[in-house]
């Protein structure tokens, strides 16, 4: 029986390299394609087998990490040999102790007679693999692990709400259930747990959870998280997932967990999740590692009413404005101290607390009109993702202040003017475009907002914004997409309707006017530099798209 292999790597002398490097048909192989990056991969794999992949680690818009963990799940006997540089070495050695990795080559160093002999070692695994299935026994379980493999899948589509028929379902799965949410943290604070090692120990959890639990399902949300399901035969669950938890934690392995009420359908998990969802955000109070119950709350399915803390925190941040309007800094530190109190009293959730302190940080980073509008917003959007990754109140409240207290010391707060009540209006108004530009915004939606006229607010910002309204969200817009191309695998076309434009050509036409080149360039050229600086390539092209 001949082994199919599949390289793929985003350097096409690698690639030439490895495919020559061996005779394929003697060794037993089949060399059934190449790929210059992951999603390209998978397209191959869609349409024959693979017994043997050789992958870069690093790669744009899927790297060889997750085209590992994606394939693996379809072809769970796949084996897999990864291509590093020194920088991913430690990646690569780590790697292997996910089951389906053989070896890894490092670039600088590749001979042909190494990846000659780890396709030996390959073909001598696979061999064995293939004669265990003669094994008496072996069938029944390989069938069993692919049932289970195929009906967390199934249990995933509910999940993300997919209207789907379930059929054999195991028995357990007709009585009382509950779900629980399992978020991994860093071993240690300030720890920051590579790409493989969330894999790694996720995979690890998932795993020993089979062996000390007989009946539960698993199936991952994202990078950092997966949810099992469990049967709660008279509230058995809490229990046995606190003993789990408590496992975990003298292993070394910390989970902040949100189990929900008891449920008896499964279409019920999107509210499970939901009602798990609200459990787990008490970590952000109280601390993350722990174990939390949640409860039964209602679905929101129209707009809420305006509450008591909405009056409050629409007053704070007015006044706020115009304290930082006339460069007021005895009254301005004390509205951040009014707010802070407010989220104390934990009557809102973690997700409301955000979108406030990001209001008031887009207060004070906007104060000085005199900044370069794409210094200014760079500034902003960098900023508020350190704060989307605060992992408690206590840290968002240091956060605040820390920005607060830089402020003064730099001396980036507006001269005191005359016209404070426009300085005020216009940076309530980037306030407002900054939680809104990623869907529909017009120029009157933001002057109704700061009870301008139309006309007069549209003069007032660009006179002190320095560009007019439509341009500083374009830019905004773009500077979000230029930080997802860099960030993400998204799609060209998903991050463009993620920032808020509605056609994929007019997000093109905007991206190259205002960086000089076109997304999927811009992406390519981030990749370029991250590898030039770990010395994987050479001097970057002058002739290749530069952004602005």
């Amino acid at each position: 029986m001949r082994y199919n292999v599949l390289i793929v790597d985003d350097e096409p002398m690698i690639r030439l390299g490895l495919s020559s490097s061996v005779r394929w048909e003697e060794e037993g192989f089949e060399l059934v394609g190449e790929a210059a990056n992951g999603e390209a991969a998978l397209r191959i794999a869609e349409q024959q087998e693979i017994h043997v992949l050789i992958t870069d680690i690093k790669m744009p818009l899927m790297d060889g990490l997750e085209l590992t963990k994606r394939l693996s799940e379809s072809y769970p006997k796949i084996k897999v040999v990864l291509v590093s540089s020194y920088s991913d070495f430690d990646y690569a050695r780590k790697a292997v102790k996910l089951g389906v990795v053989v070896d890894y080559i490092l670039k600088p160093t590749m001979e042909p007679v190494d990846l000659l002999r780890i396709m030996r070692v390959c073909k001598i695994q696979l061999d064995e693999t293939s004669a265990r299935l003669h094994e008496s026994g072996y069938y029944m379980r390989e069938a069993e692990k692919s049932k289970s493999i195929e009906l967390e899948a199934s249990l995933r589509k509910v999940w993300s709400g997919e209207k789907i028929a379930l059929s054999s379902l195991p028995e357990w799965l007709d009585d009382s259930l509950v779900l629980v949410v399992w978020r991994l943290e860093s071993a240690s604070p300030g720890d920051k747990d590579s790409a493989l090692e969330r894999i790694l120990n996720i995979q690890t959890t998932k795993d020993n959870l089979k062996q000390w639990c007989e009946q539960v399902l698993s199936f991952d949300t994202d990078q950092q998280e997966f949810v099992t399901i469990l049967p709660d035969h008279q509230g058995s669950a809490g229990p046995i997932v606190e003993k789990l938890h408590l496992r975990l934690l003298s292993e070394g392995i910390c989970y902040t967990v949100g189990i929900s009420p008891s449920f008896r359908q499964i279409q019920y998990m999107p509210d499970a999740y939901l009602w798990a969802g609200k459990a787990l955000e008490q970590a952000f109070f109280l601390g993350k590692g722990k174990l939390y119950m949640g409860k039964i709350s209602a679905r929101p399915n129209r707009e809420p009413k305006r509450t008591e803390e909405d009056e409050q925190w629409i007053s704070l941040r007015e006044r706020f404005s115009q304290m930082l309007a006339v460069s007021n800094k005895e009254g301005s530190e004390r509205i951040i101290e009014q707010c802070i109190a407010m989220w104390m009293n934990r009557t809102l959730s973690r997700k409301e607390i955000i979108v406030q302190s990001e209001s008031l940080l887009t207060l004070m980073w906007t104060g000085n009109f005199r900044i370069n509008t794409e210094e200014t917003i760079r500034l902003i959007i960098e900023k508020l993702q350190e704060v989307k990754q605060l992992d408690s109140l206590a840290e968002l409240c240091q956060f605040i202040r820390y920005e607060f207290r830089t402020l003064w010391e730099d001396g980036r707060l507006p001269l005191v003017v005359a016209d404070s009540g426009s300085t005020h209006a216009i940076q309530l108004a980037i306030s407002y475009i900054q939680q809104r530009y990623h869907g529909e915004l017009s120029l009157q939606e933001v002057a109704n907002h700061v009870h301008m006229s139309k006309n007069y607010f549209s003069e007032q910002f660009k006179r002190l914004a320095g560009v007019n309204f439509i341009d500083f969200v374009i830019r905004l817009r773009i500077q979000y997409a230029k930080q997802l191309l860099n960030t993400t695998t998204l799609r060209v076309y998903d991050i463009g309707v993620k920032v808020g434009f509605n056609s994929s050509k007019h997000f093109l036409k905007l991206f190259k006017r205002e960086v000089n080149c076109t997304p999927a360039e811009y992406r390519q050229l981030h990749f370029a530099r991250q590898k030039q600086g770990s010395g994987e390539v050479g001097e970057v092209s002058e002739t290749t798209p530069r952004p602005s």
